[in-house]
């Protein structure tokens, strides 16, 4: 072997070696972090736990009974999404989490990993000027009776318009598709107003919004985290989706500006130019609030409102009870906020559905900022992220008798029982209502940040209950607005070829990662109901409330005066 011969086999050699030794020094210091940052509590997965992403996969089929199987067992325990494994604890430490600061354990952190918010929603100065909270608060939630009128008529049109029904024919649907854009509708009648809320490139950006945030931060996830300003730039389409957002919304934004703040519309977009900081009084700041206040708003409702769909076919005994509901409380009320907020048995029901059907296994999700130790001593290091038991807290018998059974009207027995006072009506009401939160029931999550709509990119720097925000006020009223048009106006029943005849047929849900879905491709039948009849329901219903004796006869009613 001549000398050049033996160098370049030495320099492949050394280039060899040096490769195995950074490989193997790599995979040393993950294990030495591992080892120092291990948490003394048992770890999902068994032979696969070495795995987060194997773990993932087999947590999400072994479903809902691993969840149940593991809060009664474990006071803590270890588990697995394909960003991070989390520490998931009971319901006893929901104070401890609740009332820790937020430079302790951060909500915005663990949503920042979660959602990877950077490249799914884009970031802004939203960290530094945290206005939409306030506006959500102070401006939206105060005008939810006035508004009302708004969402409803939306409401009505977004139906009409997708459904377009020839006399009483049945229509196919797969329902989660159909539903976002009525949801997308209804809501942004709210945030942009008319036209734009109609406005189909609008509405493709604001669902595309919150419909690729999910699936980007999902990709991402599956890469390390030295990978992420790698790939997120690859595949985000942050910037493109706000260019053109501001583009679409611009004209509403500088007829504002034109008007001193007085004069302007008492809308959505007049309270965000109104508490934006100068630096942002533009369409492009203003806009990229919309859209991220978009996300929670269009992706948490359409699986809400799906979920509670699926139980209603599944349970078609309750139709009739929840439609005389409507029907009475509408006969006396109109089509009011006041009104949606008088059906108790629809406010119950959707809320069991809430109960059993919760949109993730776990809540409350922070992550450790600062080391945090529990009063049973385990402690949690920087880096940590730490959540309480959603799904298994709300089917815990010592909360709820019997906790897998679906028991539509399961709150209003509660409300009605024999041994409640008269006096204490309003503040029971006001308990079981759906957007209620307690120990026992975490559908809007429990503390300081409870069901964050419009703040869920911020609270990063603030430590006080600023970061708290009444954005599931709108959503039930939408949910609830929703729900009763669709019992009221149309008939509803699974396909044949779904159920095949099955009573009870339930599309399964997903369990996947942190989430649990209704199935994406569950299908229903849908037809209008005959006006005739629900014109003469509304009139027999105001006779019988003047004490009138109402017996039904076949479609229609016979009525005799008292």
């Amino acid at each position: 072997m001549d000398l050049a011969s033996f160098k370049e086999l030495s320099a492949k050699v050394n280039s060899s070696l040096i490769l195995q030794t950074t490989l193997g020094v790599a995979v040393l210091s993950h294990l030495y972090r591992s080892w120092r940052n291990r948490i003394d509590v048992p770890t999902y997965g068994g032979i696969l736990s070495f795995s987060r992403l194997l773990s993932t996969v087999r947590l999400a089929m072994e479903g809902g009974d691993i969840w149940r199987t593991s809060y009664a067992k474990y006071p803590m325990i270890l588990v697995p999404s394909p960003e991070r494994w989390a520490v998931v604890v009971r319901g006893k430490y929901i104070d401890e989490l609740s009332r820790a600061p937020d430079d302790v354990l951060s909500f915005t952190e663990a949503t920042h990993d979660s959602l990877r918010l950077r490249y799914s929603l884009g970031t802004t100065t939203a960290e530094e000027h945290e206005y939409h909270i306030h506006v959500v608060r102070q401006n939206l939630t105060k005008r939810l009776p006035a508004l009302f009128p708004e969402v409803y008529d939306e409401v009505i049109h977004a139906f009409g318009e997708d459904l377009q029904f020839d006399g009483a024919e049945w229509k196919e649907v797969e329902f989660l598709s159909w539903i976002i854009p009525v949801v997308a509708k209804a809501s942004n009648r709210v945030f942009v107003g008319l036209p734009l809320c109609r406005d189909k490139e609008w509405l493709s950006l604001v669902i595309d919004g919150a419909v690729s945030c999910i699936k980007t931060a999902a990709i991402i996830n599956l890469f390390p985290e030295f990978m992420h300003p790698i790939v997120g730039p690859l595949i985000s389409k942050v910037q493109s989706r706000k260019r053109k957002a501001a583009e679409l919304a611009r004209y509403l934004i500088d007829d504002r500006l034109k008007l001193a703040p007085e004069d302007r519309p008492d809308d959505y977009i007049s309270w965000l130019l109104s508490a934006a900081p100068p630096e942002e009084q533009n369409a492009e700041d203003i806009t990229q609030r919309i859209i991220s206040t978009n996300f929670a708003a269009i992706h948490t409702s359409s699986l809400n409102m799906t979920h509670t769909i699926y139980w209603l076919l599944s349970r078609p005994e309750y139709l009739d009870p929840l439609r005389e509901e409507i029907e009475s409380v509408t006969s006396q009320m109109g089509w009011t906020k006041a009104a949606i907020s008088s059906m108790p048995k629809l406010e119950s029901f959707m809320k069991e559905s809430m109960r059993l059907s919760p949109l993730a296994p776990h809540t409350m999700n922070r992550k450790v900022v600062k080391p945090f130790t529990f009063s049973n001593g385990v402690s949690l290091p920087v880096g940590a992220t730490v959540g309480i038991h959603l799904y298994a807290t709300q089917v815990d018998e010592d909360y709820y008798p019997e906790p897998l059974q679906f028991k539509g009207f399961r709150f209003v027995e509660e409300e009605n029982g024999d041994h409640k006072e008269a006096e204490n009506v309003a503040s029971l009401k006001s308990r079981n209502s759906m957007y209620a939160i307690s120990r026992s029931y975490l559908g809007f999550s429990y503390g300081r940040h409870a069901w964050q709509v419009a703040a869920i990119r911020s609270c990063r720097k603030k430590k006080t209950d600023d970061c708290f925000s009444p954005g599931r006020f709108f959503a039930s009223m939408e949910l609830k607005t929703m729900f009763a048009y669709l019992i009221a106006n149309y008939d509803m029943k699974w396909p044949d070829s779904v159920s095949n005849g099955k009573d009870g047929y339930r599309p399964a849900d997903i369990w996947m990662g942190a989430g649990l879905i209704p199935d994406p491709k569950g299908r229903i039948l849908i037809r209008e109901r005959s006006q005739w009849n629900w014109r003469l329901v509304s009139r027999i219903n105001a006779i019988h409330s003047m004490g009138a004796l109402v017996i039904p006869y076949m479609e229609g009613s016979v009525v005799l005066l008292s």
